[in-house]
C-alpha cells in the first residue's frame, strides 16, 4: 500500500459510529473539528462526522439522533494513495425487542477524499418485511478559526424554523449571527453553500437529503457541555444535510442515497477577514 506525502489526502476513520473524525484534503489541511475530550473508539463522538439515522436529535422515542452514531460498524473497505484515500463501513440493523426498533436496516457509508475534496455518501436500505419513516443524515462539524467572524452564504430568503426564535420564517441574510448565542435553524431546502472558514473556502453541496441544519451550541451550551473544552464552540459550526420535517419512507428493497460533497476553493482572505 503506498505511504502518503504530507500533502496527501488523508481520512481518520472510526468504526465507533462510522464516523469520519478527519479529512486531510492536501494543500487545504483538515476541514472537520474533533473535540480532544472525544478519545478515539469512544461513543458518541463529539466532532468529525456523526451518521444520524434513524431519528433526528430527540425528534422520537430514540436515543438522541438514533442508534447508528453509537453502533460498531465494520470497516468493509480502505484504499490509500498519493491522489486518494477511501473507505466504506457497513451495518446492519435488526429489530430491537419491545418495538425500540422493530425493522431491520443495511447502512453503508463510503467517504472518498482527494487533493481538493471529500464525498460522503449514505446509502439506506430497507432489509425488513415492513416498510418504515426515519429521519436524520450527517452531522459535519467544520472547523473555522473563529466561529463568530466566519461566514456562510447560500441561505438567504430560505424558510426556516429557527429553534430560539420561533418567530423566524424566512433567512434574512446569508447566514445566522454567531455572536456567542445558540444557533439552531433548520432550512426548507438544500441549495449550494459556500463556507469561510477565516483561513479557507469550502464549497458544500448535498443530493438526496432535503434540508441544512445549522448549529452552534453558543458560548453558555458549549461551555456546559462535558466533552466539549472550554471556548471551543468558537471552532466549528455545523452545517448538515438532512432530512427531517419529511420523514423518509422506504418499502421493503428500497434504497435512499444521499452524498454529501466538500470542495476547497482558491482563497485570499482579505485585510478585513480573519487569516
Amino acid at each position: 500500500m503506498t505511504s502518503h506525502s504530507p500533502t496527501s489526502p488523508r481520512l481518520t476513520p472510526s468504526r465507533a459510529g462510522a464516523q469520519i473524525l478527519q479529512a486531510h484534503l492536501g494543500t487545504g489541511g483538515d476541514i472537520f473539528y474533533l473535540s480532544p475530550r472525544s478519545p478515539v473508539g469512544s461513543v458518541p463522538i463529539r466532532g468529525g462526522v456523526p451518521v444520524l439515522f434513524p431519528q433526528f436529535a430527540d425528534r422520537g422515542p430514540l436515543p438522541k439522533h438514533g442508534l447508528a452514531r453509537t453502533a460498531l460498524w465494520a470497516l468493509v473497505q480502505e484504499s490509500k494513495s498519493d491522489e486518494a484515500h477511501s473507505a466504506v463501513f457497513e451495518l446492519a440493523l435488526a429489530p430491537r425487542p419491545l418495538g425500540v426498533w422493530p425493522h431491520a436496516a443495511h447502512l453503508i457509508l463510503q467517504a472518498e477524499a482527494s487533493l481538493h475534496g471529500l464525498r460522503l455518501c449514505l446509502q439506506i436500505t430497507n432489509t425488513g418485511s415492513s416498510a418504515f419513516s426515519w429521519t436524520g443524515g450527517l452531522h459535519p462539524y467544520f472547523a473555522v478559526d473563529d466561529v463568530q467572524t466566519c461566514s456562510l452564504t447560500g441561505l438567504a430568503g430560505l424558510r426556516v424554523q429557527d429553534r430560539y426564535d420561533p418567530c423566524l420564517s424566512t433567512e434574512p441574510g446569508g447566514a445566522p449571527n454567531w455572536n456567542g448565542q445558540p444557533v439552531e435553524r433548520l432550512y426548507g431546502a438544500c441549495p449550494p453553500l459556500t463556507l469561510f472558514t477565516g483561513s479557507r473556502a469550502l464549497a458544500i453541496t448535498t443530493n438526496g437529503f432535503e434540508q441544512w441544519m445549522v448549529w452552534n451550541p453558543g458560548h453558555d451550551g458549549g461551555d456546559a457541555l462535558p466533552d466539549l473544552p472550554t471556548g471551543d464552540w468558537r471552532r466549528f459550526v455545523c452545517i448538515e444535510p438532512v432530512c427531517v420535517s419529511h420523514p423518509v419512507s422506504l418499502l421493503p428493497g428500497q434504497v435512499f442515497t444521499g452524498t454529501l460533497d466538500i470542495r476547497v476553493l482558491p482563497y485570499a482572505p482579505t485585510s478585513g477577514e480573519s487569516a
